[in-house]
């Protein structure tokens, strides 16, 4: 032992010195005594030198001697959790990605050979960069890319946009809303609304591309396919239906949200263009309950009305009071036939309502809906006084009653961009009703 380790030594570059002892002599060695002193400063110069050279990856908790980068507490495999692991040097691994169209939504899935950090990645890179670290869904429709990145603040709940050119120069920059789960370790789960995030309709070519960051951006960069690009197809889609179409009669939604529902009736109608141009330019949706003796010539206004996020409701065949099963059956056939939508909600003419009406309206799929707000604009008060009433009765929950058609709507025109933006500065949001009741408007993809 005393001639062979001094020549190991000797030949062997300081740096670099790596002696596996359980490869030499085993030859008993006596050690003189060790004072206690000594032994403390001992056992604290191990400890910070095993938290000093831990490697970059593991997590609190890991076996001793375990790979850096793997998820070592699969017993509470939380997002935080899988967060706090970093991506391996070179890239994460990609073994497999996947596109699909969900009703509205693009769904995007990865797989990677161990678990990424959504933490340390950049959610707007510069794939230019050799330094960068990112992790993108890259989409081309043409010369350059639209990339859809992962990670940075609110890692699952938004995602990153950047539009580059054929060089890969980022042009412009931004974000959108998403869902970003993660139901196994190593396997991501993207939905996004695509419209939101620059993506019409249309055939793509489409790849992932990743990187952890090096010092020269070749040899950390990794693409799957590992060349070239994939196809998929971007279908339309469009609103075919709602949940929660059961009997029952609503008033108003949930008072612990503070949220609001513009409703108009009676139409479509010659103001109808305008009352959507309104609701579009504020960004608001409002549920438009449509009589069927009016529709026949108006079918392309009614495709606008869910094609912009707003919502069709059932108002009987001829403004009834107090409707038979044809009134219903009939108006809800008509919207069906003309839009491809199914109506889960019916809204009785004056809001009259018994027991036969509601459960009528539940045989066909459909909730009976009235009102808590009514600025009575039927009777054409004036603006200023169906501004006033609205704004002063809205409460979190409300179902406000409007009209669009049944007569000259000019006033209620006028009066409802001042509604949206008193309401929005008192903190309120809009929803369809079918949205504020817990409800879903369902979009099918088509074409």
């Amino acid at each position: 032992m005393n001639t062979v380790v001094p020549e190991l030594l000797r030949l062997a570059p300081a740096p670099r010195l790596r002696l596996n002892i359980h490869s030499l002599p085993q030859v008993p060695i006596r050690y003189p005594p060790i004072s206690p002193t000594r032994k403390i400063l001992c056992a604290t110069a191990l400890a910070l030198s095993a938290l000093c050279g831990a490697p970059a990856g593991a997590t609190a908790g890991a076996p001793a001697g375990a790979p850096a980068g793997e998820l070592h507490q699969l017993d509470h495999p939380a997002d935080s959790q899988v967060d706090a692991v970093r991506m391996r040097e070179g890239g994460p691994g990609l073994q497999h990605a996947g596109l699909a169209q969900k009703g509205r939504e693009l769904i995007f899935t990865l797989r990677t050979s161990e678990p990424v950090a959504l933490a340390g990645l950049e959610k707007r890179p510069n794939v230019q960069a050799a330094s960068g670290r990112y992790l993108c869904l890259a989409m081309s429709k043409g010369s350059g890319e639209r990339l859809v990145c992962l990670g940075g603040g609110k890692a699952h709940s938004r995602v990153g946009l950047v539009t580059v050119d054929a060089n890969g120069k980022p042009l412009r920059k931004g974000s959108v809303a998403a869902t970003v789960k993660r139901p196994q370790p190593d396997k991501l789960v993207v939905a996004l609304d695509p419209a939101a995030a620059g993506l019409p309709p249309r055939r793509y070519r489409w790849r992932v591309i990743a990187s952890a960051g090096c010092e020269v951006r070749a040899r950390c960069a990794e693409t799957l396919p590992a060349t070239g690009a994939s196809a998929f197809r971007l279908r339309p889609v469009r609103a075919v239906g709602c949940t929660g179409g059961s009997a029952g009669l609503v008033t108003n939604g949930p008072r612990d949200r503070r949220v609001v529902a513009l409703t108009f009736d009676d139409g479509p109608s010659e103001y109808t263009d305008d009352f959507l141009a309104i609701l579009r330019e504020k960004s608001v949706p409002g549920t438009f309950f449509e009589v069927g003796q009016e529709m026949p010539g108006r079918e392309d206004v009614m495709r606008q009305i869910l094609a912009e996020g707003n919502e069709l409701g059932d108002h009987t065949m001829n403004h009834v009071e107090y409707p038979g099963y044809d009134q219903i059956a009939g108006a809800g056939a008509r919207i069906r036939a003309y839009t491809h939508f199914t109506p889960c909600l019916f809204r009785p003419p004056g809001g009259g309502v018994n027991a036969s009406v509601v459960a009528t309206a539940g045989s066909l799929g459909m909730r009976t809906i009235n009102w808590d707000v009514d600025p009575r604009d039927w009777s054409l008060p004036g603006t200023g006084a169906i501004y006033s009433n609205i704004v002063s009765h809205a409460r979190n929950g409300s179902i406000i009653l409007m009209h669009d058609g049944g007569g000259p709507r000019s006033e209620t025109l006028a009066a409802l961009p001042h509604v949206i933006d008193t309401l929005r500065a008192r903190g309120f949001g809009f929803a369809t009703v079918s949205e504020l009741l817990g409800y879903r408007i369902l979009y099918r993809p088509y074409g």
